[in-house]
């Protein structure tokens, strides 16, 4: 085989692809939602064997694909996509075999491009003409082009500045992002595909806009979810699903699943784009209840999803100077799942105008949601620990918790006592002298009355397990 050297003048190669991919037919997208920050520092990690929350998306999408010569390719697939996630299943041959895949990241310049189609079939362009033959190797500098056949194959060693003028590549062909197979099938040609990845960088996260009557005793609700796509692919008339957060990592008794979102009409997400529909139907003149909650402590359970909290010592007595006492709105909401947690702006219309009321994290549990109006002085709570005894070898906690609860006011007030079981996402309440109900993965509340001027006091036994 011959070697020929192509002229020295220099100038930039342009890379021209012969024919776009097909464009995608249906996509289906499943979007976690953002996992809380933790409120402080993450204790032990995932290589203890924690649990960490689902997050990222599925994207599920119908192909057109041509399969020649025992190859296939489809491109403009997410950059962030797990190539150990990627399910094919040929829909116009159920046996055809995926043998071998590759996934090609994207190219962000020509020597990149030009370098995933080496072995491929190119056409050179030169002030001498067109050349044809097959890439065989490619830098900065140079690239290789094999023409001929038999004793007349050769090598052309073509100089890109100033001689190379451009490439034209096989069809299908881009520089995005792309997937390669070697399938095995007895059906060559056009066939359509089903094709499944899990990819990180898109994310959602839900935001409420409530306003208030004058009179105080209906709210209009709005609630919003934000996509935010940082793929690297775009996604044209996707059907959306959002799951939210807190799912129990194990199933059994008691576990909650993550609600789930269906937007109703498909949407388009483009590259780096950032976009708003509706969560729930918008709700009007929903009217409101007045309650007091209170909280002893912020939630610390998002810093114990990796390892639990197996200190007995820790958060075992925290006095009524770190508990929250709010006045709050409750409304009640349809669905048998709890609102995915996210901000909410309370206004208030007065004499004809809006006014900002607070902007607060939504407090939510099934069926219903409740908006902070201003903080309480009037209740004030004490929590500790009665007793703790952590099992190493059962890998148990079991904690019983005292709260007690004061009443400054003459008025006899009802009062939702939120209890965070945040040692460990897998938990379970033993014993308990009020009746309580399970709000949330990691939530408990009581509904108490507290007499005026007087205490009440409420106490439970907790067993966590691992």
């Amino acid at each position: 085989m011959g070697v020929r050297t192509g002229s020295l003048i220099a100038a930039a190669v342009t890379v021209a692809f012969a024919a776009q991919a097909e464009p995608p037919g249906r996509i289906q997208i499943t979007v976690w939602a953002t996992p809380p920050p933790p409120s402080g520092e993450l204790y032990g990690g995932l290589a203890y064997g924690g649990y960490a929350p689902i997050t990222g998306a599925l994207v599920t999408e119908q192909r057109d694909v041509e399969i020649a010569g025992g190859e296939a390719r489809v491109s403009g697939v997410a950059a962030t996509l797990d190539p150990a996630s990627v399910q094919l299943r040929d829909l116009t041959d159920p046996a055809a075999v995926m043998t071998a895949q590759r996934f090609l990241p994207s190219a962000a310049t020509p020597t990149e491009i030009l370098t995933r189609h080496i072995g491929d079939p190119v056409s050179v362009t030169t002030p001498r003409g067109e050349l044809g033959g097959t890439l065989r190797a490619v830098d900065d500098q140079v690239i290789a082009v094999e023409t001929g056949a038999g004793d007349q194959r050769h090598l052309e060693i073509l100089r890109r500045e100033g001689f190379v003028q451009g490439v034209r590549l096989p069809p299908g062909t881009t520089g995005d992002p792309s997937l390669a197979w070697r399938v095995r099938t007895a059906k060559p040609g056009k066939h359509t595909i089903e094709l499944s990845y899990r990819a990180d960088g898109m994310s959602w996260s839900a935001d409420y806009v409530a306003v208030l009557d004058e009179p105080g005793r209906a709210v209009d609700l709005a609630s919003w979810a934000t996509i935010k796509n940082a793929t690297g692919a775009s996604f044209d008339a996707a059907e959306l699903t959002l799951v939210g957060v807190g799912a129990d990592p194990a199933p059994g008794a008691g576990r909650i699943p993550p609600a789930r979102f269906r937007v109703p009409g498909p949407v388009r997400i483009g590259r780096g784009d950032a976009v708003q529909v509706e969560l729930v139907p918008r709700r009007t003149a929903v009217p409101v209840r007045s309650v007091i909650l209170y909280e002893a402590m912020l939630d610390p359970s998002p810093r114990f999803q990796a390892v639990p909290g197996t200190e007995c010592s820790q958060f075992s007595g925290v006095g009524s100077g770190n508990g929250r006492t709010d006045v709050a709105i409750e409304i009640d909401v349809p669905g048998r799942v709890a609102l995915p947690d996210g901000k909410v702006r309370l206004f208030q219309r007065r004499a004809g105008h809006l006014e900002v009321v607070s902007e607060d994290p939504l407090r939510t549990a099934a069926g219903i949601a409740r908006i902070r109006v201003v903080a309480n002085g009037d209740i004030t709570g004490d929590r500790h620990a009665v007793s703790c005894n952590y099992d190493e070898q059962r890998h148990t906690v079991q904690e019983t918790i005292e709260l007690k609860l004061e009443n400054r006011t003459p008025r006899a007030a009802d009062v939702i006592l939120r209890e965070f079981l945040w040692r460990w996402p897998i938990w379970h309440i033993e014993s308990e002298d009020h009746k309580g109900v399970r709000a949330g993965p990691q939530l408990q509340e009581y509904r108490v009355r507290v007499p005026g001027s007087g205490r009440q006091v409420v106490t439970y036994t907790a067993v966590y397990a691992w």
